[in-house]
């Protein structure tokens, strides 16, 4: 239930700041002019401001005094508001952390503290603006609130920005709470895609806000789409690539795959249009995802335990006693060296071979590291030349024997 109730909440903060702001905006823009006009002359017909005038009415630079004093105290109250407002939201956000054990709301306080203190204080300034120009008769008031609207809406887009990170830890955590494997692999995605959108709709809400008619920029901004999306099919292939990858899952990052015969490396990161690996020259290689989706992708990460397979050679020399000993020995090795894995493992003599008897060795090292694995290998191959070598066996190598007869063999003897 909490779950559901964080997704909504979460929504709902998106919607608040990102199309909130929309619809806001031209009702604003419209009638920004009448309400400024409606505080001068409020406040031109005050008692406080007329009594103000005539005891402090010195003019410098034709502002009077008092207005100064005025300005002066607004930002001072902006900066106490600011203080008491932050000590206030800390306050809230520390008590419902402290309520959970998810990560991203600890994200929260950091991504919204910046943009609250730059709304506290953008108010403040403009009141202060506003006190300075009031009465002046040439300067445009109105200008004060359409200043206002763009610079609110502007820290709105910002705020929304930064939330990004927490919404996509969040989701993030959603995803891995069912499958730890996903942990990670979706946040850049999440993160550009967000923002992308952010940065669109807020664009369109500042202009918006100085009378540009969106609606036809909309349609211009489709047209374009569409003219971009027919030329770029291999961004199309892509990005559905991308999806494949993500649903199929047949790596993730930081797995250790190999792609055809030049690809094997490290996967580093996960894009919309590409994948990048870290190849073991310590390179790095951009590989397209539409590529990667149709290509067969090798996960070496994936390995439960890695394989062994070898043939030993021995000499023809050894007796078929020595040879069940021998078979015996190297399987009572592998049963106690601690690296090899216990399920499966094969020691059979199986060939003559041309200049050897061939004993077949089949096992698993228990672990997948690279190292590891090396070790486990090189442990039980030099506990196999112990055991030749105690046993008076030899390893063949290749050799040939040649029978002469008749007048070669006369010729032979006679030159030696």
């Amino acid at each position: 239930m909490n779950h559901w109730l964080s997704r909504i909440a979460l929504l709902a903060l998106l919607f608040i700041f990102t199309i909130g702001p929309i619809a806001a905006a031209t009702s604003i823009n419209d009638v920004a002019t009448q309400k400024t006009e409606g505080y001068k002359n409020t406040l031109g017909d005050s008692e406080w401001v007329q009594t103000l005038e005539r005891n402090l009415g010195q003019k410098i630079m034709g502002i009077s005094a008092w207005q100064f004093v005025a300005a002066f105290l607004a930002i001072l109250a902006g900066l106490i508001i600011k203080r008491i407002v932050i000590k206030y939201i800390e306050k809230k956000i520390t008590a419902f952390v402290q309520k959970t054990e998810a990560e991203w709301d600890d994200l929260l306080f950091e991504a919204i503290i910046k943009p609250v203190n730059a709304f506290v204080m953008i108010g403040a300034i403009h009141v202060a603006a506003f006190l300075l120009v009031f009465n002046l008769a040439n300067f445009p008031a109105a200008v004060i609130g359409k200043s206002y609207t763009i610079f609110l809406g502007i820290v709105l887009i910002w705020g929304v920005y930064r939330l990004v990170d927490v919404v996509a830890h969040y989701l993030d955590e959603l995803v891995s709470h069912k499958d730890a494997g996903m942990k990670g692999q979706f946040v850049p995605l999440i993160k550009k895609a967000l923002r992308i959108m952010v940065v669109i709709v807020g664009g369109l809400t500042i202009l918006a806000t100085i009378g540009v008619n969106i609606t036809g920029l909309a349609a211009l901004l489709s047209v374009g789409a569409l003219a971009f999306s027919m030329g770029a099919k291999d961004s199309v292939a892509n990005l559905v690539g991308t999806v494949n990858i993500l649903s199929d899952r047949p790596y993730k990052v930081g797995d250790w795959i190999t792609v055809g015969s030049g690809i094997d490396g490290d996967v580093e990161e996960i894009g919309f249009r590409s994948t990048k690996i870290r190849m073991f020259d310590k390179t790095l290689m951009t590989v397209p995802n539409g590529t990667l989706a149709t290509e067969t992708i090798k996960n070496w990460s994936e390995m439960p335990k890695r394989r062994i397979k070898m043939t030993l050679g021995l000499t023809y020399d050894a007796k078929p006693d020595q040879i069940r000993k021998f078979i015996k020995r190297v399987e009572k090795l592998l049963q106690e060296d601690e690296g090899v894995d216990q399920d499966y493992m094969l020691v059979q003599f199986t060939d003559f071979g041309p200049s050897s008897l061939d004993v077949f060795l089949y096992y698993f090292a228990a672990t997948t590291v690279w190292k590891d694995y090396l070790e486990t290998r090189q442990r039980v191959n030099l506990k196999i030349m112990e055991v030749v070598e105690e046993m008076g066996l030899e390893f063949a190598y290749p050799t040939q024997t040649m029978h002469l007869k008749g007048d070669g063999l006369k010729t032979l003897k006679e030159t030696a």
